[in-house]
């Protein structure tokens, strides 16, 4: 089993790419205190929302070439 790094973010943020090649299919928003974490295996982002909530949000499946630089 893969360690899973996760985040907190200290303020509002709102995230379209995640470790600098991990690029989101919609922009989301990740309120200060909340923690999020990449599930490689599902090719998604996870954002704890507290209270039990989970979202999930998918990886782009096909890349533009300015994603690639």
């Amino acid at each position: 089993m893969e360690m899973v790094e996760r985040g907190t973010a200290d303020r509002l943020i709102l995230v379209n790419v995640v470790d600098h090649h991990f690029y989101l299919e919609e922009p989301t928003f990740i309120g200060a205190g909340q923690s999020y974490w990449i599930d490689r295996e599902a090719g998604e982002i996870c954002v704890d929302r507290g209270g039990g909530r989970l979202t999930r949000h998918g990886q782009v499946k096909q890349r533009a070439d300015w994603m690639r630089r």
